[in-house]
């Protein structure tokens, strides 16, 4: 069972100091934070070059697993070619279906890190073995969510995590943040960068545990730390 973490006082007053001056610096353009703006941000990201084949006006939970996992160690101009490229083909091969990547499907893809394809095809493993399709997978998860406590904050990520045997989880932690509205705080190299500029831990636990304490929410300030660390 998780233990609610001691938060000492010097460090949540060295937290409080470095959202505050962050939420100062996006005072202007709060939608760029907010969770409910999220599909509209990424397509616009993605979409620069025109439009990709989307199944709908949003993003749907396949979709979203899909192009985080595509995420992976790259700038944004990198992640976005990649996604660009091989977007097409999850729509063509998978029929926008997670359930639907199997290593021989994905066995002639370019996939930028080798861990992409298990990523890919263990999701669908977990979700055929449960009978499950990936928008109810998102449903089950936002049920853990809804009973995180101090002492258990990140139930939907640890359950991915626990779901996918994951000792890296980067990306399941951004599909978290941005798709489940889960409690995360994805941390890459600009959001390590801004947290070591104001002499703070990289453990996503305690971030998060520290955006609760201030009745914050994590993932809003995550993202505040990730736009600033490439500003």
């Amino acid at each position: 069972m998780a233990i609610a973490q001691h938060l000492p006082p010097d460090l949540v007053a060295l937290f409080a100091d470095a959202v505050t001056r962050l939420e100062g610096r996006f005072a202007s353009d709060p939608g760029r934070l907010a969770d409910e703006n999220q599909d509209v941000e990424v397509r616009r990201w993605l979409d620069v070059d025109g439009p990709l084949e989307w199944a709908g006006p949003g993003i749907t939970a396949d979709e979203w697993f899909f192009i985080t996992t595509l995420y992976g160690e790259m700038n944004l101009a990198g992640q976005r070619t990649h996604i660009r490229a091989l977007f097409p083909r999850f729509v063509a091969a998978a029929n926008r279906d997670i359930r639907n990547m199997t290593p021989e499907l994905v066995a002639d893809w370019k996939l930028r890190s080798r861990w992409m394809k298990g990523r890919l095809c263990r999701m669908a493993t977990v979700l055929r073995q449960r009978g499950m399709s990936m928008t109810e997978y998102v449903e089950h998860l936002r049920e853990l969510e809804r009973h995180a406590t101090p002492a258990n904050p990140m139930p939907a990520l640890d359950a991915i995590i626990a779901d996918h045997q994951a000792t890296g989880w980067k990306t399941l932690s951004v599909f978290v943040r941005d798709c489940v509205g889960g409690n995360s705080f994805a941390i890459d190299s600009r959001v390590e960068k801004e947290l070591v500029l104001h002499a703070l831990s990289n453990n996503e636990r305690t971030l998060v545990s520290l955006s609760l304490k201030l009745e914050r929410n994590p993932r809003r300030v995550a993202r505040m730390f990730y736009w600033a660390g490439g500003e």
